[in-house]
């Protein structure tokens, strides 16, 4: 495992977080992701207390998900930024990739949800997106 660092746009949320050499990583396209930032988005599965984040700066919206279990939205209370995710579905926390300061780390994705909520233009075969 290896630490990276990561914050928001306006620097008010600031972590580190403990990443596998190999990360798993996800383009999510369910309608939930889209509905939250208005397309697919690029989350990390993180490992329990991976993630070294002061969570009085985070605000929470809370809602079922697709599936009716509870899925929670942490992100800046400044600029409202989407930090965190907790999927209560998987008890899992995935944290937003762009977040982090060095996106280079991120070699592959899996796409995931996206076999009725991508978008025309995206052509996705074998997991893989082309535009």
């Amino acid at each position: 495992m290896k630490k990276h660092k990561g914050g928001c746009i306006c620097g008010e949320v600031k972590f580190t977080v403990n990443l596998d050499d190999k990360p798993r990583i996800y383009n999510c396209h369910c309608i939930d992701c889209r509905k939250k930032t208005g397309g697919m988005i690029t989350i990390i599965d993180l490992r329990e207390g991976s993630i070294e984040i002061d969570k009085t700066k985070l605000g929470t919206y809370e809602h079922s998900g697709g599936s009716g279990n509870l899925i929670k939205k942490h992100y800046c209370k400044k600029c409202t930024a989407p930090i965190l995710t907790y999927v209560d579905k998987w008890k899992k926390f995935y944290l937003y990739a762009g977040m982090l300061d060095n996106i280079n780390i991120l070699k592959t994705a899996n796409n995931i949800y996206y076999e009725d909520s991508h978008f025309p233009f995206m052509e996705i075969k074998e997991k893989k997106i082309k535009l």
